[in-house]
C-alpha cells in the first residue's frame, strides 16, 4: 500500500477509541486489537473489572473463565447500554469539542450449573455461553480554521511531483484514491507554465494565497465483541478451573469529510471524503484458576492465548470540486465528482499473550474487593503474511513495549442493596523513546467506575458507569509541504469516555 489509511482512536479506543488518525495495515492496527478494556456486565463494570478471583459473574468467562465455577445455580444476563464520548480538537489556536453517544448491547449471557452433590471431589460442573463488548472505537471530532494557512491539496501536489525528486508522476501514476481524484476533478493540474509535467494547484496558481476558511468532521464508529464458550469445575469449593473458546467480532469504521472554501474566481471550493471500514473474526482459547485457601481469601491466575484475526478491509474516497471559470480542457462544465472504491488485500493480526494474576477478600456479607494485574507484551504483535507485512511486524518489536494493567475494585453490602467502586490503569504500550517524540501524547488510561445494585432470591439489577480519560493525542489532518520538505498538519485531540450499562440478571 502507498498511503496510510486506517485511524486509531484511542479510544487508544480503544482503544480505543479510538481517534482519527491516519494508519495503514502496520503495527498500529496491531495494537488497535489488542486493548481491551474489561467490565461487560453492569457489576463487574462498577469495579472496574476487578473481578480475576471473585467469579460468579458472566463477564468473567473473557477474563478469567475459572469464575464460571464459583456459580452455585443458573443464571441468564442481559446487559444494555449507551456509550458517550467528549472530545476537545485544538487547530488554529482554538478549541473544537464534540459529543457523542451510541446504543450498544454489552453482554447477554447464560451460566448453567449441574451440582454434582458429591461429598468430596467435584461439586459442579459449569457451562457457560456469553457475548460481551470489549472495547469500543466510537468517537466524533470536528475543526474550523477562517484561514488555514495551507491545504490537502498541498500534499497532493507533492505526491504528485515525486517530493522533490525532481522527476513528477505521470497522470496514469497517481493514486486512484487520493491525488488521481485530485487530478480528475482538476483540484490539481499537470501544465505549469513553463515547467512542462510538473503539477500545481489553485492556491499556488494564485500566489500561494491560503486565506481559506477549512473545516473537518471526522468519525470513528464499532468494536470488538467475544462470543464466548465455557466450561469450569468446582473442586471441593477449594479449587475452580475455568477455559473458554473465544471467537471475536471486529468491526471498525473511521471516515472524515474535509471541506475547503478556496473563493478563487475560477477554482471555488472542494471537498474530500474518506471512509475506511476493516471487519473480520477473531480466535483465541483461555484457561484460568482460582483458589480459595480459607473463607476469606481468594487467589486467582489466567493466560490468554494470542488472538489470531482474519480481517477485510475496505476503502472509499471521493472528491468534488466547483468551479466559477470552466477549467482548461472544459467548455461548460462547473462541477465536477469522482470516487474510487476497493475491497483491500486480506491480512492477518496476531496479538499478545496475556497473563492475569489476582487476589480477593470476601468479608462475610458485609462485601468484597478484588485487584487484578495483568501483563501484555505488546512486542510480540504479528501482522500477516510476512510477505507483505514483515516491516509491520518489525515495527511493533521497535516501537511497543510490555506493559502491565492494574484494576481494583470493591463491593459493599447494605441488606439487598450493593454499593460498587473501581478504579483501573491500562499502562502506555510505547516505549519512552517513541512517547518523547511525540510529546508523550501516548500516556496510559485512567477509568473510574461507580455502580449500585439490587439482589434478590431469583432477580437481581445492576447499574454503572465507567469514566475514561483517553491520553491525549496528535491526530494527522494532510500533510503539506515547505522549502525543508513534507510535514503534517495535525490537531491535538483530548477524549473521555463515559459508558452507562444496566444489567438484568434471572437465576434459576
Amino acid at each position: 500500500m502507498k498511503r496510510i489509511i486506517i485511524t486509531i482512536t484511542i479510544i487508544i479506543s480503544a482503544c480505543i477509541a479510538w481517534m482519527s488518525e491516519i494508519l495503514a495495515q502496520n503495527a498500529t492496527d496491531a495494537l488497535l486489537l489488542s486493548q481491551y478494556y474489561s467490565g461487560s456486565t453492569a457489576r463487574s463494570a462498577g469495579m472496574s473489572g476487578a473481578f480475576g478471583a471473585l467469579g460468579g459473574d458472566i463477564s468473567v468467562v473473557s477474563f478469567n473463565p475459572a469464575g464460571l465455577a464459583v456459580y452455585r445455580s443458573s443464571e441468564f444476563t442481559f446487559t444494555p447500554g449507551l456509550n458517550f464520548t467528549n472530545t476537545d480538537a485544538q487547530f488554529d489556536n482554538a478549541t473544537f469539542n464534540e459529543k457523542y453517544s451510541k446504543f450498544i448491547l454489552n453482554n447477554i449471557g447464560y451460566a448453567y450449573t449441574k451440582n454434582l452433590y458429591n461429598e468430596k471431589g467435584f461439586q459442579s460442573i459449569n457451562f457457560g455461553m456469553a457475548y460481551n463488548r470489549l472495547s469500543d472505537f466510537n468517537s466524533k471530532a470536528y475543526i474550523f480554521s477562517p484561514k488555514a494557512g495551507s491545504s490537502m491539496l498541498d500534499g497532493f501536489v507533492w505526491y504528485a511531483n515525486h517530493g522533490n525528486n525532481g522527476s513528477p508522476l505521470h497522470p496514469g501514476q497517481l493514486d486512484d484514491y487520493y491525488e488521481g481524484l485530485a487530478y480528475d476533478t482538476h483540484g490539481i493540474k499537470d501544465n505549469v507554465p513553463g515547467m512542462p509535467g510538473y503539477y500545481w494547484n489553485a492556491y499556488i496558481a494564485n500566489g500561494d494565497v491560503y486565506d481559506q476558511p477549512m473545516k473537518r468532521t471526522m468519525y470513528t464508529k464499532g468494536g470488538v465483541g467475544e462470543y464466548a464458550f465455557s466450561l469450569g469445575a468446582n473442586l471441593n469449593h477449594t479449587v475452580f478451573f475455568g477455559a473458554t473458546l473465544g471467537i471475536q467480532n471486529v468491526y471498525y469504521e473511521e471516515s472524515y469529510f474535509h471541506e475547503e472554501d478556496a473563493g478563487f474566481d475560477d477554482f471555488q471550493y472542494f471537498n474530500f471524503s474518506q471512509d475506511y471500514t476493516l471487519n473480520g473474526t477473531g480466535l483465541n482459547f483461555k484457561a484460568g484458576l482460582i483458589y480459595r485457601p480459607i473463607q476469606m481469601l481468594r487467589l486467582g491466575a489466567a493466560i490468554h492465548t494470542p488472538t489470531r484475526y482474519w480481517l477485510k478491509p475496505y476503502l472509499l474516497t471521493g472528491m468534488e470540486t466547483q468551479f466559477g471559470i470552466p477549467p482548461q480542457g472544459e467548455t461548460d462544465k462547473h462541477f465536477f465528482y469522482e470516487f474510487d472504491n476497493k475491497f483491500e488485500k486480506r491480512f492477518n493480526i496476531i496479538t499478545p499473550w496475556r497473563y492475569q494474576m489476582s487476589a480477593a477478600t470476601i468479608l462475610s456479607k458485609f462485601g468484597m474487593a478484588n485487584v487484578d494485574v495483568e501483563y501484555v507484551d505488546y512486542r510480540s504483535c504479528k501482522v500477516l503474511p510476512n510477505a507483505d507485512y514483515g516491516d509491520a511486524t518489525d515495527e511493533a518489536a521497535e516501537t511497543f513495549k510490555g506493559n502491565v494493567n492494574v484494576k481494583g475494585g470493591a463491593e459493599f453490602r447494605i441488606g439487598q442493596l450493593y454499593l460498587r467502586g473501581g478504579i483501573a490503569y491500562y499502562g502506555s504500550p510505547y516505549k519512552k523513546e517513541f512517547l518523547s517524540e511525540l510529546n508523550k501524547s501516548h500516556q496510559g488510561t485512567m477509568s473510574y467506575s461507580g455502580g449500585i445494585g439490587f439482589r434478590a432470591r431469583s432477580f437481581y439489577m445492576d447499574a454503572a458507569y465507567t469514566y475514561m480519560k483517553m491520553p491525549q493525542r496528535d491526530a494527522v489532518l494532510y500533510q503539506t509541504y515547505d522549502d525543508l520538505g513534507m510535514f503534517d498538519v495535525t490537531s491535538l485531540m483530548k477524549t473521555i469516555s463515559g459508558k452507562f450499562l444496566l444489567t438484568f440478571g434471572f437465576r434459576f
